[in-house]
């Protein structure tokens, strides 16, 4: 919870003696997470740097709580004896008169329904009323009218058995486009669990960059890089003007992206192959956070 200074409150240390019960280091956890190891040290920790605000903290909280397999609740305290039975009256009030409200409009709305379907059912009665009295024709003033019977030859006529299946001939399934699919083609559905469908946060306009990259002997404008993802993941970037995208990547997926240098990337370092001036970046297993910087933006610098 948050408390008066705005700030996240829960216990930090189940965090890290979970994660040291299973013996997984910070950085594996921030490769698996997709998050810095500057940033898992602040959930063990809770210390304010890595996160904008305490919201995106909770976010990243939750996934971490999951990835350690600790009930969430045990980790959020619940409510301070210090909160006073007023503040509660007054939350229970204002929720009892949201409540009544809702009740009031869906009472309306039913209202103004039923109202609606009464003048519908009145006016099809009128309608039934209309036709049976002054559209039905007058029988007295009816011409009798002679159906002419000729002389049919029941021998002709086959009789049809109703138990005998006929079978479909070839034309009505040419017609017809009858498709079979085959056992084979149809997915299964996998049932196991994979740390990789966690939901993506997207930080890396307030991360730490685990990699400044540039080369001397550029090959290609450094107007935009390309990404190769070798499974399934989401990506994301920012600009130096502060554009930032994310992208949803399959296995096999590559995009170009354009824009103003340097280029900040958030991405699974493991599975990712990624290029800019026409050179091959080499990523590390925990090189998730990577800065791209153009080779005259890093001459000045020195």
């Amino acid at each position: 919870m948050v408390d008066i200074n705005n700030t996240l409150e829960y216990n930090y240390k189940i965090l890290s003696q979970e994660r040291k019960k299973q013996k997984i280091s910070q950085e594996n956890a921030a490769a698996e997470l997709t998050l810095s190891v500057t940033q898992i040290n602040s959930l063990e920790n809770n210390l304010e740097p890595g996160f904008i605000t305490p919201h995106f903290k909770k976010i990243a909280l939750k996934r971490y709580a999951k990835f350690l397999g600790v009930d969430f609740d045990k980790i959020i305290p619940l409510i301070p004896p210090e909160f006073s039975l007023d503040v509660v009256s007054k939350e229970k009030m204002s929720i009892a008169e949201t409540e009544d409200d809702h009740f009031l409009n869906s009472l309306h709305k039913l209202t103004l329904k039923v109202s609606r379907r009464s003048v519908l059912l009145a006016l099809i009665i009128l309608g039934l009323v209309f036709i049976i009295f002054f559209i039905q024709p007058n029988k007295d003033t009816a011409p009798n009218s002679k159906i002419a019977i000729t002389n049919v030859d029941n021998s002709k006529v086959a009789p049809i058995d109703d138990s005998i299946a006929i079978p479909i001939s070839k034309n009505y399934i040419k017609d017809k486009n009858l498709e079979v699919v085959s056992k084979k083609e149809i997915q299964e559905i996998d049932k196991k669990s994979d740390i990789s469908s966690t939901e993506f946060l997207c930080t890396i306009e307030s991360a730490s960059m685990d990699k400044i990259w540039s080369h001397a002997n550029p090959e290609k404008p450094a107007t935009y890089f390309h990404i190769v993802s070798l499974k399934k993941q989401s990506i994301c970037t920012i600009d130096n003007q502060g554009i930032l995208k994310q992208y949803d990547l399959v296995e096999g997926g590559k995009i170009t992206h354009r824009g103003q240098a340097p280029f900040k990337i958030q991405l699974d370092s493991s599975i990712s192959e990624l290029y800019f001036q026409g050179w091959k970046v080499i990523l590390k297993d925990n090189d998730n956070f990577i800065q791209l910087t153009p080779v005259d933006m890093a001459a000045e610098l020195n």
